[in-house]
């Protein structure tokens, strides 16, 4: 079907505006706006109609200005053009587009109390809008045409931009902008606020996140409270690469990202930089290198295999020689570890294989000893040690022949499998 004959089956459903008629060639003329297509093809149509003294359209889409004079003496004697001073409302949006201003006004007044440096606009058409589009694409097809929940949200964009100063953001928004066109409504959603940091425990008897009926506090906890206050979100997350036991130190830095929920205020630089100051003042958790995150990190940090370096202190129930400690060379390699018995409750019932990268023991008397591991992650270091009733093999436990047990655990560093220490 050729442009101009479709313009001619659109304009006689009834009123279509510049808006609605250009959005059905919205693939076409490139650089220009729906508005000024549809303005440019219902002046091309009628200079076409008018040469042929011809106009088979609903008089509606006629402005007087381009009726030739026998056209406008024609119309008179018929009424119609005395009717059309009254201009009706467009068939498709039901006049939403001379109505942007109202919405505008009504975005300003939802973001009163809230902070952004970016934005996206979203909308929930009615049911008779939606009905009111598919009728048309019945009518005319889909071939060129741009949906209108598309234009709205690109042109009421466009005045945000222009009324706040702010930008539109398609991939990573501070907050969306949602305009229900069925309730007349707007709703702000507040994106959540993603901090990358790196941790330390210093003190034992703390879990890594929230555990409010055993745990006055938590790694979390601690980190989030500073920024919860700056904020004034409504929550917190954290995301971590892996986690220590909560009886053992984290010496070695441990990336995790902080997720803040529905924060009302935004963050800066300077911000997070007197917040690291101020969590560096405690002497349970110690951070570094803050910085802005994004969800991607999120998913990237919980994909990521980290090796992980220990220092364990061993109490064998037997005595043993400084030199029983050669054996626990076996260890290096590739070990068998059931799911422990502590964490069936949380994890499946299966054997993994673990790579113990490298190991040293340094003895202390007959009972004690200190051990440093290497090891890929997910590795279970009390479990190597003592062997949980066979469950992890072969063990410390195992390689001694007697009884033997964690009595303290510090993770002493933490580094991705691409060498790349943290």
């Amino acid at each position: 079907m050729r442009v101009m004959e479709k313009v001619g089956m659109i304009l006689k459903l009834g009123y279509v505006c510049d808006h609605c008629l250009g959005r059905q060639f919205a693939q076409l003329l490139e650089g220009y706006s729906n508005n000024e297509r549809g303005r440019i093809l219902r002046k091309a149509f009628l200079m076409q109609a008018d040469a042929e003294r011809s106009i088979d359209i609903d008089k509606s889409n006629i402005t007087e200005k381009f009726h030739s004079e026998e056209l406008k003496k024609e119309e008179l004697k018929k009424g119609e053009l005395k009717k059309r001073k009254i201009q009706p409302k467009c068939i498709v949006c039901n006049g939403l587009f001379d109505d942007l201003d109202r919405w505008v006004k009504k975005i300003k007044n939802a973001l009163r109390t809230t902070e952004f440096s970016t934005f996206l606009v979203g909308t929930k058409l009615s049911s008779g809008l939606i009905t009111n589009e598919e009728k048309l694409w019945e009518k005319v097809g889909i071939d060129f045409c741009e949906p209108l929940k598309a234009e709205l949200n690109r042109e009421i964009g466009k005045k945000v931009e222009k009324e706040f100063g702010k930008k539109a953001d398609l991939k990573r928004p501070d907050i969306n902008i949602i305009l229900n066109f069925a309730t007349g409504r707007v709703k702000i959603e507040k994106n959540p606020l993603f901090i990358y940091g790196e941790y330390q425990k210093l003190r034992r008897g703390i879990p890594q996140t929230k555990w409010p009926e055993k745990y006055k506090t938590s790694v979390e906890q601690i980190i989030a409270r500073p920024f919860i206050k700056k904020t004034r979100g409504i929550g917190h997350k954290m995301h971590a690469a892996g986690r220590e036991d909560i009886d053992a130190r984290c010496l070695g830095w441990r990336p995790f990202v902080l997720e803040i929920i529905e924060p009302v205020k935004r963050l800066n630089r300077v911000i997070i930089k007197n917040i690291a100051k101020q969590l560096n003042n405690k002497k349970s958790v110690k951070v570094r290198r803050l910085r802005f995150s994004n969800i991607a990190e999120v998913r990237t940090l919980k994909e990521a295999r980290f090796y992980k370096s220990y220092r364990a202190l061993v109490e064998t129930k037997d005595e043993i020689k400084r030199s029983d400690l050669r054996k626990l060379k076996q260890l290096i390699g590739i070990i068998k570890q059931q799911t422990p018995t502590r964490v069936l409750h949380r994890r499946s019932n299966r054997t993994r294989k673990r790579k113990i990268m490298s190991l040293k023991a340094k003895y202390i008397d007959k009972r004690h000893f200190l051990m440093e591991i290497k090891t890929e992650a997910g590795t279970y270091i009390k479990e190597l040690i003592s062997g949980n009733n066979g469950r992890t093999r072969p063990s410390v436990a195992f390689l001694l022949n007697t009884p033997a047990e964690c009595k303290e655990l510090d993770v002493t560093k933490i580094w991705h499998n691409s060498g790349q220490s943290v």
